[in-house]
């Protein structure tokens, strides 16, 4: 398990390392098997749906979750939004007593997804803008979920997003954060 990341208003915690097509040499057993949760999660496969939405859920459980919202960073396209997400956040909330924010956070047009290595960032890649429900954001605390993180920029967008319209987010959490290999 990665180890969590606390600033002055905003924990962050990634819940598994995630090794990268470019770095797939000299990987443990243990890094596929995380890697493909990963995957899987992401494709929306029930089995990795719901051991994500219990490791998430139980995290937050036992905190006070009156007056929070559960957002998930939005995929690339709508149906892998929903696919991956829909379930999952509904799954997350009725686990912690968070308000399931599901449908409050979206974007505007699908794009393609694209993942550089090492700190490449295509900025032209992602095209599309993160629109936010204001009136079911602003004076909010708000738990905001990523799938994979790899440069923080797709997080980062969110957070400001979130921010801009309002809300603050108190935690934000990653399934898999993208580590590197020498």
């Amino acid at each position: 398990m990665c180890h969590p990341k606390k600033s002055k208003t905003m924990i962050s915690v990634s819940l598994v390392p995630y090794v990268s097509n470019h770095d797939l040499n000299n990987v443990s057993i243990d890094g596929f098997a995380y890697r493909d949760f990963c995957l899987q999660f992401k494709a929306g496969h029930p089995w990795a749906t719901k051991k994500a939405a219990m490791m998430v859920g139980d995290g937050l459980k036992g905190n006070n979750m009156e007056n929070v919202v559960f957002l998930c960073v939005p995929a690339s396209t709508r149906r892998k939004n929903t696919r991956r997400y829909q379930r999952f956040s509904s799954m997350v909330c009725s686990i912690c007593g968070a308000e399931d924010g599901f449908s409050y956070l979206w974007r505007d047009s699908d794009y393609k997804a694209e993942h550089l290595s090492r700190g490449h960032y295509n900025p032209e890649a992602h095209t599309s803008q993160l629109l936010i429900n204001e009136d079911k954001i602003s004076g909010k605390k708000v738990v905001l979920f990523d799938d994979v993180c790899s440069s923080g920029h797709t997080m980062q967008a969110a957070i400001g997003e979130i921010q801009k319209h309002g809300g603050r987010v108190a935690i934000a959490i990653t399934l898999g954060r993208t580590v590197h290999r020498a």
